[in-house]
């Protein structure tokens, strides 16, 4: 387990907890995710690819269709679970919200970033501007591989390369084009791809035990 894994939350260990299980926390079900993070006050989503944002205060396990989810309620942990995918914590230190964020490409090409946004501007009155936001390992601009960028994500065409699209400048120039600050963003830059033998991996095609369950996952509660 990564305890605290961005420097961009370092000033808010006291009121925020973020922690990542890897491979080497070999997780695959909810109740050996619970194990390993110690609680089981915990938010698990039916992840979907999609940009539906819930607002959760109590725990509850993959009844949310959703690939967002977020926040105001102390000692309840959020997950998100990630192979490949990007992963994003948003934090609002003033209003003390949070929101974690899981982005395929198919939720960057749908804006799920953007909704969450919404979202918490809707629910609590976030304004992107005054948020720290990090961004958890993900593939890298080499090895997001398509068959045919522009057909199969005509929205992110701009960031093709040959067969490849750079997933995580797309995210990113989102997020700023929201109006997130530059300097209140951090991202890990770990490829999942690249490190296989840090991270669980989807693509890879090695492991049928990804296809079966296992994944990394990014988790944070509110203190």
């Amino acid at each position: 387990m990564i305890t605290h894994p961005f420097k961009i939350f370092e000033p808010y260990r006291d009121v925020l907890d973020v922690r990542m299980l890897t491979r080497s926390d070999d997780v695959a079900s909810d109740e050996e995710t619970q194990r390993a993070l110690g609680t089981t006050n915990i938010v698990v989503l039916d992840q979907v690819h999609g940009n539906r944002c819930v607002v959760v205060r109590e725990s509850s396990h993959r009844i949310e269709k959703a690939d967002v989810v977020a926040t105001d309620q102390t000692g309840l942990t959020l997950t998100i679970r990630f192979a490949d995918c990007q992963n994003f914590i948003v934090f609002d230190p003033k209003k003390k919200i949070l929101c974690l964020i899981h982005a395929g490409w198919r939720g960057v090409q749908c804006e799920v970033l953007a909704q969450a946004f919404l979202c918490m501007q809707s629910e609590w009155g976030v304004h992107p501007q005054d948020v720290c936001v990090g961004a958890g390992p993900s593939l890298c601009r080499t090895c997001a591989e398509f068959t045919d960028p522009v057909t199969e994500a005509p929205e992110l065409s701009a960031y093709a390369r040959g067969r490849c699209i750079d997933l995580n400048r797309a995210a990113d120039d989102q997020l700023f084009a929201l109006g997130v600050l530059r300097n209140h963003f951090e991202r890990i830059g770990d490829c999942t791809l690249c490190s296989p033998d840090l991270y669980w991996t989807y693509r890879a095609g090695k492991d049928e035990v990804v296809k079966k369950g296992k994944r990394n996952c990014l988790a944070a509660t509110l203190l």
